[in-house]
């Protein structure tokens, strides 16, 4: 088996969905008093959001009385996942439900879907990633949660148009347990088809954490 990280990295000056959320803050902790000053020793201190570089989340993120990603069974982080690839998209792009019909790959109940575009090579252009994003049209999105998916996933940052708002999210919360985003290195893999586990911090009461996102992946 072959196994493909899929995570965006979390690291001081990186992108973030609004200065309310701030991506990361990564800091030295000073020495502790307790330990001699000889005694070396190294640890950071990570100021992070639930949205912070490549996460998972619930509906808790737009319902608070939903239940937190971290209370979930933990056997719901170890996926089927098939990828969906949608070459060519520029910047605000819309991807369409041809888009996704042309991809081809087949989806099944239960699958995690991860839509692939090639996006994430912005990942360090932080200013384009976020506001530069692919989106997904209403119809694309409708079509995705009539394949009664588990969870979507995809190498881009955002799932609707931010100018003009139109993803249907009520019908993703009724339909998608769900959302993990956004993901990377899954464009140029040689499979359709893979084991996906994509486990939350355990902090209690999250609506959504960062993750460790892996494919499992034959040969």
């Amino acid at each position: 088996m072959r196994y493909i990280d899929i995570t965006g990295w979390i690291e001081n000056g990186m992108w973030s969905y609004t200065s309310a959320y701030p991506g990361a803050v990564i800091t030295e902790c000073p020495h502790p008093p307790e330990l001699p000053e000889e005694y070396a020793v190294y640890c950071q201190q990570f100021a992070l959001t639930g949205q912070s570089g490549t996460y998972i989340e619930t509906k808790a993120h737009v319902d608070a009385a939903a239940t937190p990603v971290t209370e979930c069974p933990i056997g719901d982080f170890a996926m089927n996942a098939v990828i969906l690839r949608i070459p060519g998209k520029s910047d605000t792009a819309p991807i369409t439900r041809e888009d996704l019909e042309r991809a081809g790959a087949a989806i099944r109940p239960d699958d995690t879907v991860i839509l692939a575009t090639g996006w994430d090579a912005h990942w360090h252009e932080p200013k384009r990633f976020v506001e530069g994003s692919p989106y997904i049209t209403p119809e694309a999105a409708l079509w995705l949660f009539s394949h009664r998916i588990r969870c979507l996933a995809a190498d881009f940052s955002r799932f609707d148009y931010a100018p003009a708002p139109c993803f249907p999210w009520d019908a993703f919360w009724e339909n998608v347990p769900y959302l993990l985003a956004p993901v990377c290195n899954v464009f140029d893999l040689d499979v359709d088809r893979a084991r996906l586990f994509a486990f939350p911090l355990k902090i209690r009461g999250a609506m959504g954490t960062p993750v460790r996102a892996v494919l499992e992946v034959a040969g």
